[in-house]
């Protein structure tokens, strides 16, 4: 019998070790493919943003500037005409980057692209940002990062998995020795019974089914399983998303202050720098507010005070506020309703009208927006509409997520940072209300704020 216990615990250690092995290798092969992609695709990002400067400004100076906020870092950045003329670079070129720049086609306009280097040009990575400029194709931005830094970001991960690799190989052990000893129990009791029977002793007890533990159990790993698999997706997604909020800002705060120790810089030109510094220093510390108050919403530590608050004049306090910026737009502002009375937070309230109001006054170029308050068959309410670009209705179900944009290229530029609805949304479902968006392309878009009485 012991010599079954052994077979049997042989097979289920191979079995654990080449389960084990193959999760391990599958595990880690992704996550190498994911930090390296979150390397390339950040190169990506860098070279967009300084493609988008050049082509707001593409000049001696600006090209000067987009060069020095590369001097001091690892990477390489390469400008040239639509012919493939170098007009700057933030480093001196190897003969490898010059021959993949020999080989690469500048003649067709294309979209942002990642190039991988020919075998002969292997150690670094490349990617290709396009200028155009009015529909015309001015010329290119090329990023160069040493594939060193793709090793910096693999090797602590393969260290970790060799860690994690040894201990889960001893628990392994551990547990198929325990193991072993459970299933080789009922088979050494069975033996005994056997013995008994052949003795003629038919008082036998055999008190073993499993079967059903198990596949409950199978049941419930699997689920398990199925539930850490979607939010290590969801936290791998917000974590590249809200790194890369994180560093444009610091991108840029860090290249202006690097050119700001430039000596003999003009006085007007350190004026210029530092008013971006601001800005962007003012965008990241919004930005981090807003994390912390969705960190709170997590832990269930976001609260809202509940005090009887007249509704109709919070909103008209606020929008009268706001009126002369929505007007300075060339937009009208209508706001009408009823007295209403709720019991709610008015910080939190009216931070959920501001950032509805914003986003309506962002997305409309011309029109109006309307703000209705009172109480319907429902309950108390708001609705704020506009006659702004709309939402598409793909992304419509998404625009309360986090850091999502339904127009990232223009996110940025008109001071959004993807979390404002979904701050308005926690305030709101704190208040155990609706928040109800209703929108089309290019019509207009509404927001309704619903109580239940």
């Amino acid at each position: 019998m012991r010599h079954i216990s052994y077979y049997i615990g042989l097979l289920f250690l191979t079995a654990i070790l080449v389960i084990g092995g193959i999760l391990f290798s599958t595990l880690y092969l992704n996550l190498v493919n994911q930090r390296t992609n979150e390397v390339v695709l950040g190169l990506l990002n860098r070279g967009n943003t300084h493609r988008d400067v050049l082509e707001e400004s593409f000049h001696a100076e600006t090209l000067e500037h987009v060069s020095l906020m590369e001097s001091a870092s690892e990477f390489t950045v390469v400008i040239t005409n639509q012919k493939g003329k170098i007009l700057k670079a933030s480093h001196p070129l190897t003969p490898k980057m010059k021959v993949e720049l020999i080989h690469t086609e500048f003649q067709t306009q294309r979209k942002d692209r990642i190039l991988r280097a020919q075998a002969e040009t292997k150690g670094f990575l490349m990617t290709d940002s396009p200028i155009t400029i009015s529909g015309v194709h001015r010329g290119h931005v090329f990023m160069f990062a040493p594939e060193t830094l793709i090793q910096q970001v693999v090797n602590p991960l393969r260290q970790q998995f060799i860690q994690v690799g040894i201990i889960a190989v001893l628990l392994s052990l551990t547990t198929v020795v325990l193991c072993t000893r459970l299933i080789s129990r009922p088979l050494i009791e069975m033996e005994r019974a056997t013995a008994k029977l052949k003795e003629g002793n038919l008082d036998v007890d055999l008190p073993v089914n499993r079967s059903d533990e198990l596949g409950a159990l199978a049941r419930s790993i699997t689920q398990l399983a199925k539930d850490l698999d979607f939010l290590n997706r969801e936290r791998t997604e917000f974590l590249a998303n809200i790194s890369h909020e994180l560093r444009t800002p610091l991108t840029y705060m860090k290249g202006y202050a690097d050119i700001l120790h430039r000596p003999n810089l003009p006085e007007s030109e350190k004026t210029a720098y530092l008013s971006i510094i601001k800005e962007e220093s003012d965008h990241l510390s919004t930005l981090i507010e807003q994390l912390m108050l969705l960190a709170r919403s997590d832990t269930n530590a976001f609260s809202v005070e509940r005090v009887p608050l007249a509704l109709d004049q919070l909103i008209i306090s606020t929008t009268e506020k706001m009126r002369p910026a929505i007007e300075e737009k060339g937009l009208q502002l209508h706001v009408s309703g009823e007295p209403v009375e709720i019991a709610g937070d008015e910080i939190r309230l009216k931070q959920v009208l501001v950032n509805v109001l914003d986003n309506a006054k962002k997305y409309t170029a011309i029109g109006e927006i309307v703000v209705r308050y009172g109480r319907n068959e429902t309950g108390p309410y708001f609705q704020v509409r506009d006659t702004g670009s709309g939402i598409s209705q793909e992304s419509l179900t998404h625009v309360t997520k986090r850091l999502y944009r339904s127009e990232p290229s223009r996110s940025r530029s008109r001071g959004g940072s993807g979390l404002g609805l979904t701050i308005a949304l926690a305030i709101v479902q704190a208040h155990d209300a609706t928040l109800d968006i209703k929108s089309e392309k290019n019509a207009g878009t509404s927001v309704m704020i619903q109580w239940k009485v």
